[in-house]
């Protein structure tokens, strides 16, 4: 397909590459060992030696819209993942789903629930007959931890399918209750025990995640810092015992410079709804004070981390309130952007795509129904892998606190002000669980417009038969150059042209063989290309 760069988010990074790698190692000094099959991104530095004439760009994942929504009646008006996507049953053939369904006019209602799914895009919700009574009928899909649990205590969240657990009554694993989390288990999705009685400390968000590399899970807990809400760290190797957390991602200053403007141009944009309170505009050198309700600032509201290609891809849900919650004051409203970063050691993080939306909230300028996500988002624990696609499973929000339930000064909002779109609005409900696909490895690519760009990787030891790349070159070619430790070179490819996720090279002079076991680079030369990806197979 054509290169439409204003489609993206632009990084103008070519001044910083070429000043980063002004020294890289030469092939001699420092040599890298690739694991077979695994796809080398350009996320960070860490790939590329030398670079000339390449930008690079965020993509943000194609919206397909709500594919979960509250429509049946123990739903209530808002089905919430927590962080939980489809799991795949391979006995079964389908997928399972655990949500969070919310009859908002009775808390004691509110609990986990059950959906399945061949497709990952239709839904159904099983009646489970587990006896769990909502408004007034027990034929429902919910299911339970323990029956006498009430809202809070019985909150099921970031359920995870864990396939190396030799114990098959261990393999869905997930965490229970808001204010702090027990490890839960279970092996069909519906019946679940507790599995120790260790209860780590959390606020109302968390994901969870396991580590397939280091066989480990990761815990992602709420927490603070200096600017309201932060991510901690958990990680267990048996599910049952957890480190103590630590702070592993938080807003920064640069975060709180960039808010004003992000919030500035929000309420400005006549497409986008506006969080119903909305503070004055603070002066140019306010700074957020510390504390857990000023607005007009940014805080990490949760994070999503997951394992991805050798690097952790990291989903923080940034959060932007513009005002204090009316008439209370005991909270803010705002709305949130998920964004992209990554880390090799969940410590040390690099925030992609110069700090903008990776999956920002969408429009509201063809009308209300149906549009969920336009004020609060919250990230999947990781994406699902389908085929060469990767789908984000988040929840959307229309607002952050019940729609339509005040007017701007506080005040109870009176049902019958409501227009029949606002009332249509209103009975299509609150949240839903949403879908936004991405091609697979598509989240950086570097890119070449009418002038031909190169890069150069770093060294690595080549321990494969054949080389794959993942770039879109519908209106270009690119092609890649192997040279040995002396910078000579060992094998040329013939131009790749069109859009592949995996196409294999051709030689058109020299091949692998030489190469086999030795220290290699690649050189890419490309033109109105966007590459995303190489590795070995």
């Amino acid at each position: 397909m054509p290169i439409y760069v204003h489609r993206y988010v632009t990084c103008a990074v070519l001044l910083l590459v070429l000043a980063t790698f002004a020294h890289a190692p030469t092939v001699a000094e420092e040599v890298r060992t690739i694991p077979v099959g695994q796809r080398q991104l350009f996320l960070d530095a860490t790939t590329i030696q030398e670079i000339d004439g390449l930008h690079s760009t965020m993509h943000s994942p194609t919206k397909r819209g709500a594919v979960l929504k509250p429509d049946v009646d123990s739903d209530g008006s808002r089905v919430q993942t927590y962080g939980t996507i489809p799991m795949w049953s391979p006995e079964e053939n389908i997928f399972r789903m655990v949500y969070m369904a919310f009859p908002m006019e009775n808390h004691n209602q509110i609990g986990a629930a059950l959906a399945t799914s061949k497709d990952g895009i239709h839904w159904t919700k099983p009646n489970l007959d587990q006896g769990v009574t909502v408004r007034g009928s027990s034929r429902n899909n919910r299911v339970f931890v323990e029956r006498d649990l009430r809202w809070g205590d019985n909150a099921l969240f970031n359920v995870i399918y864990d396939a190396s657990d030799p114990d098959p009554g261990r393999r869905y694993k997930g965490l229970l209750g808001v204010n702090g989390r027990f490890p839960v288990v279970s092996g069909d999705c519906i019946h679940w025990t507790k599995s120790a009685d260790v209860r780590i400390p959390s606020g109302d968000t968390s994901t969870l995640t396991y580590d397939e590399d280091r066989h480990r899970y990761l815990a992602i807990l709420k927490s603070s810092s200096k600017y309201g809400r932060a991510a901690a760290l958990s990680v267990s190797t048996d599910f049952d015992q957890w480190s103590n957390p630590r702070l592993c991602f938080s807003t920064d200053d640069q975060d709180q410079q960039i808010a004003l403007d992000v919030i500035r141009q929000r309420i400005q944009d006549p497409r986008l709804a506006t969080p119903l309170f909305v503070d004055p505009e603070p002066t140019d050198d306010f700074k957020p004070p510390k504390g857990h309700i000023p607005t007009w600032r940014a805080e990490c509201y949760s994070l999503s981390v997951f394992p991805y290609e050798g690097v952790y891809i990291g989903l923080p849900m940034i959060y932007y309130p513009t005002g204090l919650s009316l008439p209370d004051r005991n909270n803010t409203v705002g709305f949130h952007h998920i964004q992209l970063a990554m880390s090799r050691d969940l410590t040390d993080w690099k925030r992609l795509g110069d700090r903008k939306a990776f999956i920002a909230p969408s429009a509201v300028d063809n009308g209300l129904t149906g549009v969920f996500d336009r004020q609060q988002l919250m990230p999947p624990s990781r994406p699902l892998v389908m085929g060469e696609e990767l789908w984000f499973y988040y929840t959307g929000f229309k607002t952050r606190i019940p729609p339509y339930t005040r007017n701007s000064d506080g005040s109870p909002r009176d049902p019958s002000s409501l227009t029949a779109h606002e009332q249509a609005d209103l009975e299509d409900g609150w949240a839903a669980i949403c879908l936004a696909v991405l091609r697979r490895d598509g989240f950086i690519s570097l890119d070449a417009g009418e002038e031909e760009g190169t890069l150069l990787t770093t060294p690595f030891i080549l321990d494969g038969n054949s080389l794959r790349i993942n770039a879109d070159a519908e209106s270009g070619s690119i092609i890649v150059s192997v040279l040995d430790e002396a910078g000579q070179t060992i094998a040329v490819s013939e131009p790749v042209t069109g859009d592949h996720t995996r196409a294999a090279l051709r030689w058109s002079s020299g091949d692998l063989k030489k190469a086999q076991g030795k220290a290699v680079s690649l050189r890419f030369t490309l033109r109105q290309t966007q590459l995303y990806s190489f590795w070995y197979e």
